[in-house]
């Protein structure tokens, strides 16, 4: 009964933790979105991945001047913090910033208190696009930032530098897919899954236990084949059983006992239950009645004889 309690318990834990999950502060969206950053004068493009937070880009993308931050402030290649100069700009534009130092979020939280209208992150070390998470609430981000990995940051970095002085990179960042998992496959993987898998293990425990039971319970026709006599008391001799052990009531006239291998004797109706219900032993002795499973008596052969 302790295990099924613990079983119980487990059980409701998980419904009421997955759905917290669910709940957590964020903007809900799941999934990742494959996007392209692209030079306006040359139609040159790099491949990029939108971040899981932040506003999405339209269908129409955004067009903006690319500023490496580290023009501005070359000590702030990461974007760690917000930039103290001002940029002067025409229209929008988009920061490009280093990854590292700091997380995803406080990056694009910092650029966008500096006035940027989007931020793309390089990966300086590795060429394995990643999709840009971020934990906790990110509701206070409202510009749309992206990700590249080495080739495409070094290639990106290089068309800036070699555009001519006192000329802007004008970019323009489009998404091309948005790849997002429907609700229900969310619901299906966070909540319901957990859920039959829990149940299942649950019917598990519960067949498991069943089995046991029946173990320990002998079978009706085995029980129904044990010797019967009727009681009277004429033929009643000193030192014969004259009561019931299990419902403790004398016997009488016309009583029908069942007489178990030990020798014990019960009504029919009191043992028969114990033994199909109960356990399969004698209640006094404790010998099983099954011949062919193992005996535990609580008593030794020698001792019972004088029973």
């Amino acid at each position: 009964m302790v295990q099924h309690s613990a079983w119980l318990r487990l059980f409701w834990i998980l419904l009421l933790v997955l759905p917290i999950g669910l709940l957590a502060p964020g903007n809900g969206r799941t999934g990742f979105a494959s996007a392209s950053v692209v030079v306006v004068s040359t139609n040159v493009t790099f491949e990029d991945r939108s971040a899981m937070f932040g506003s999405r880009l339209g269908d129409d993308g955004l067009v903006g001047r690319l500023l490496i931050v580290e023009d501005v402030e070359p000590d702030n290649l990461d974007g760690c913090r917000p930039l103290a100069k001002h940029v002067d700009s025409l229209g929008s534009w988009v920061v490009l910033v280093e990854r590292g130092n700091c997380g995803f979020a406080e990056k694009v939280r910092n650029m966008q208190a500096s006035g940027a209208a989007a931020v793309v992150v390089g990966d300086p070390w590795y060429d394995l696009p990643i999709t840009m998470y971020a934990s906790g609430d990110t509701s206070d981000v409202h510009i749309p930032s992206s990700f590249i990995a080495r080739t495409e940051y070094n290639g990106l970095r290089d068309a800036a530098l070699n555009t001519p002085s006192g000329d802007a990179l004008w970019i323009k960042l489009v998404c091309n897919e948005y790849y997002e998992l429907p609700f229900l496959d969310v619901l299906f993987i966070t909540i319901l899954s957990p859920m039959l898998m829990m149940g299942f293990i649950y019917v598990l425990y519960r067949l498991r236990l069943r089995q046991h039971r029946l173990r320990d319970l002998a079978p009706a026709d085995l029980v129904n084949s044990l010797p019967i006599k009727t009681f009277y008391h004429s033929k009643y001799r000193e030192g014969d059983p004259a009561e019931c052990a299990i419902c403790l009531d004398d016997f009488d006239d016309e009583d029908e006992l069942r007489i178990l291998p030990c020798k014990h004797q019960y009504h029919v109706k009191c043992i028969d239950r114990w033994l199909t219900t109960r356990k399969k032993f004698c209640p006094i002795c404790k010998q099983n009645v099954c011949p062919s499973s193992e005996s535990t008596p609580l008593l030794s052969p020698r001792l019972r004889a004088f029973v």
